[in-house]
């Protein structure tokens, strides 16, 4: 019986036990420090429940709690939650060859599951990000940048056949049930104590592919996916690889931005352990050794021309100006500022305070900017000095006001710009009180630097791709590292991309991975 099931279970029993002991009044209502009579019965239920729903999953041999979630519901759940996925993390791929191949190897490593009872369905999204996560009723995902980062077919088939053992272990039905237990715990203890606070609701379901596993189910996926990779006739080791490449990009990434930065999106789902890499290793060294396949030709030849980086739907820095081709606007920030595009906004961030974020958002009422600021965007903020400009064309507005960042006062100055006459463009600049004149004039050319792009812009401007490259007698890591469309780190972004460790030479005839302007 698993930890769980036990500790509901003493728990339930105390409580029977504690609440019979003190012949609490028949009426309910009145609370004693015990569970009351009218909540006994909530007590039993969910020790009844929490008994029966214990089972032995057929692909760890563990007893576990998943009663929560059945393999019907798991399908439902994940039925529901696909068109969303797709559509938050850009849509999939438009690159029919590479789809084709993700579910080519996706079929393969899930072809002799525990599971016959699941479909496996595999997509490619449209991000570069680099992560990959499995949603209940065999729903599993991976990202353009995770597949142009991977070196071969086995790495890849690593990671697949890692997010099927998440759906082979029921991970998501584990972690679900466990919430649902959670918040059961949380009414009867409402209940219990009359605290309405102990009663909130858990949203649960749309936040199973976006929250961390624990250690214990991401090592038991590692053996899983290990297991799979076996079967399906892939190098047992490609995983352990992997892995320990990941980890090298996300310490590029940290020297990159100059600070320690969040986890990248694969590790914050999928805890990085001390150790995992070697333990990864050492499942793979119980398998016999045979003619694993590796696939690294294959795999370089069918990532060749995928997107790098962010596409001109999702817009792309060069430089301190940032592009956006597809809906036709670009800017330049200041030299020291860094910009961070996300899906919803982008940012410029300085290591000495100011920061600037541009959002885009509706303008139903077709108002001028001026009034978007004063009677809705900041109607209930002590605005100073609101005014009437124009950028590059355009009708805009600007204010400010005081406010405050991370617990630092600064001053916030906003710009509206009417890019469109339902749409406003926003810049917020958040001012420390300790800028200088200078930064603060930075910021506003930054500001007034916002234009539509020009139609050769739009054409010649593009995204960066990943190119294979053969390598040639003579050739150096510094050599194909000079290759690289970037202005900074390119020995360390090369070597990253590709696998390898410092100081590693570079093979003749070897095919290499480089990126290239599109």
């Amino acid at each position: 019986m698993s930890a769980l099931c036990t500790r509901t279970y003493e728990f339930s029993k105390d409580q029977y036990r504690r609440s019979d002991a003190t012949q609490a009044p028949p009426y309910a209502g009145r609370r004693h420090g015990y569970v009351s009579q009218g909540v006994l019965p909530v007590v039993l239920c969910l020790l009844a429940l929490t008994l029966s729903a214990c089972s032995t999953n057929p692909a760890t041999g563990d007893r576990q709690f998943t009663g929560f979630m059945s393999p019907e519901q798991e399908k439902i759940i994940g039925a529901e939650q696909h068109p969303q996925i797709i559509k938050q993390f850009g849509g999939e791929y438009k690159n029919p060859k590479l789809q084709a191949y993700v579910r080519e190897i996706g079929a393969r490593v899930s072809k002799n599951t525990e599971r016959p009872d699941v479909e496996y369905k595999f997509f490619l999204l449209d991000t570069p990000v680099l992560n990959a996560f499995a949603v209940p009723g065999g729903y599993i995902y991976t990202t353009r940048g995770l597949v142009a980062t991977a070196n071969s077919e086995a790495e890849l088939a690593g990671v697949l056949a890692h997010e099927v053992g998440h759906i082979t272990g029921r991970h998501s039905a584990e972690r679900y049930s466990r919430g649902i237990v959670t918040a059961l715990g949380a009414t009867v203890a409402s209940a219990a104590i009359g605290s309405a606070a102990a009663s909130r609701a858990i949203g649960i379901g749309a936040g199973l592919y976006s929250s961390s596993y624990s250690r214990g189910q991401e090592s038991q996926s590692d053996e899983l996916g290990v297991r799979y990779l076996h079967k399906a006739g892939y190098d047992t080791f490609a995983m352990a690889g992997f892995l320990g490449q990941l980890e090298a990009d996300h310490q590029l990434q940290q020297k990159i931005v100059g600070t320690k930065q969040a986890v990248p999106s694969f590790f914050s789902t999928h805890p990085n352990t001390a150790g995992r890499v070697v333990k990864a290793s050492e499942i793979a060294s119980t398998y016999p050794k045979n003619d694993a396949k590796k696939g690294r030709n294959r795999h370089m030849s069918m990532i060749s021309g995928v997107l790098y980086g962010n596409s001109g739907k999702q817009g792309f820095a060069r430089g301190q100006t940032f592009y956006h081709p597809d809906l036709g606007f670009t800017y330049t920030v200041p030299k020291e500022y860094r910009i961070v595009n996300q899906p919803n906004q982008v940012l410029a961030v300085s290591k000495n305070g100011p920061a600037m974020i541009l959002d885009i958002r509706e303008n139903k009422t077709k108002q001028d900017p001026y009034s978007y600021i004063t009677k809705t965007w900041l109607k209930d903020e002590k605005i100073e000095r609101p005014e009437r400009i124009t950028i590059n064309g355009m009708k805009a507005a600007t204010a400010e006001f005081n406010g405050q960042v991370s617990g630092k006062n600064v001053k916030i100055r906003v710009v509206a710009i009417q890019y469109a006459p339902d749409q406003i463009y926003r810049f917020q600049l958040a001012i420390p009180h300790t800028s200088t004149p200078a930064m603060v004039e930075d910021l506003k050319k930054a500001t007034f630097s916002f234009r539509r792009m020009t139609k050769a812009e739009k054409k010649s401007i593009k995204s960066k791709k990943v190119k294979i490259v053969t390598a040639l007698t003579g050739d150096t890591a510094a050599k194909l590292a000079n290759r690289m469309a970037f202005n900074d780190f390119k020995m360390e972004r090369f070597i990253a991309l590709n696998g390898l460790k410092a100081g590693e030479k570079i093979i003749s005839g070897r095919k290499y991975k480089i990126v290239v302007n599109g």
